[in-house]
């Protein structure tokens, strides 16, 4: 089970693509080591990805990859677990802290050693919430939600995702149902400016299958800037949508895959907001990887395809901290109490 979840994570990090900092991995004959880790993505281990990358110019035999990885926490040593040594999947049992500072080596004969550390960035994130409802037709709304953060440390970057849960009460077990999107930055047409303060500009970045929008923290250190989100529900009139941003209990028809009715079912659907602080390094990585899928085309004429962001010294990769804080369920009484 333990492998299967640290697989699935694996696969949500996702693949190297990015285009920031030249690395040729044909620069010489001398293989180097590839290191992918997040640490603070998950609660209770770091996942890491290690495998050899061997230069595109190397016409010799191919170096049997055994690598020695020496993990560390504060200056304390940290064992590392094998999961998959064909795939290069390896776990450290951490239940990673803000503040914690990390290093990681690794070394294999015939390999250049690679290095990289990385903090997982400290926590001192102060917000006020508010939520309005801003008429968009003759007998419709749009869910406006504004958050204004503060006590912003320009050394990390942040991020915002919207988490939707909505379990449905079936009679042998319940059914949960996980949403996480961006949602839309507000407003969102030029005709809609006087209705809302015009957002930070942003950038949206594929984090774990699923998007959200990122910040430098140069970006947010004036308070008087209020990032302005439109959660993807939709009303009529004075009446909350099936889908309404707040906890909503009620009851619905549900259905198969093959559009039979199952009959009526007791929902509760309710949302909370994840904010990522992420270090310059992780931004810096996801930023670069996004842009490479968006503009793939178009850099393939301008960049080499092996155009991107590493911070592993005498590697090729990433090693790079986040901290991860998530809100309440959000509730009016939530907001009244975050103003």
């Amino acid at each position: 089970m333990k492998k299967n979840i640290y697989l699935l994570i694996v696969v949500a990090l996702g693949t190297l693509a990015s285009c920031v900092t030249p690395f040729d991995p044909g620069y010489d004959e001398t293989p180097v080591i590839y290191v992918e880790a997040f640490p603070g993505a998950s609660a209770d281990y770091i996942a890491l990805k290690i495998v050899p990358a061997y230069s595109r110019s190397n016409s010799a035999a191919v170096i049997p990859f055994y690598p020695e990885i020496i993990f560390e926490v504060n200056g304390n040593s940290v064992p590392t677990e094998c999961v998959d040594s064909h795939e290069g999947l390896y776990m450290v049992h951490h239940s990673s802290q803000p503040g914690d500072f990390m290093t990681i080596s690794v070394r294999s004969e015939g390999f250049k050693s690679a290095y990289a550390e990385t903090e997982i960035p400290s926590v001192n994130l102060s917000k006020r919430i508010d939520y309005r409802k801003v008429r968009s037709g003759v007998d419709s709304y749009d869910n406006v939600l504004y958050i204004t953060l503060s006590d912003i440390d320009d050394r990390y970057a942040y991020g915002l995702q919207l988490y939707n849960e909505t379990i449905y009460r079936y009679p042998s077990e319940p059914e949960i149902n996980v949403y996480r999107y961006a949602g839309n930055l507000y407003p969102l047409a030029l005709d809609m400016l006087e209705l809302a303060p015009v957002s930070l500009e942003a950038v949206d970045i594929e984090l774990f299958g699923d998007y959200l929008w990122a910040w430098e923290g140069g970006q947010l250190k004036n308070a008087e800037n209020t990032i302005a989100i439109q959660p993807q529900t939709y009303g009529y009139a004075d009446l909350d949508s099936y889908s309404s941003f707040f906890v909503q209990e009620g009851r619905t028809m549900r259905y198969d895959e093959y559009g039979n009715e199952l009959g009526i079912v007791d929902y509760v659907s309710r949302n909370k907001m994840i904010f990522y602080i992420m270090s310059q390094e992780f931004y810096n990585y996801k930023v670069a990887a996004q842009y490479r899928t968006d503009y793939d085309g178009f850099l393939s004429i301008v960049a080499p395809a092996n155009y991107c962001y590493s911070n592993i010294d005498n590697g090729y990769g990433v090693f790079a901290g986040i901290c991860i804080v998530e809100s309440e369920w959000i509730t009016k009484e939530f907001i009244e109490n975050n103003r």
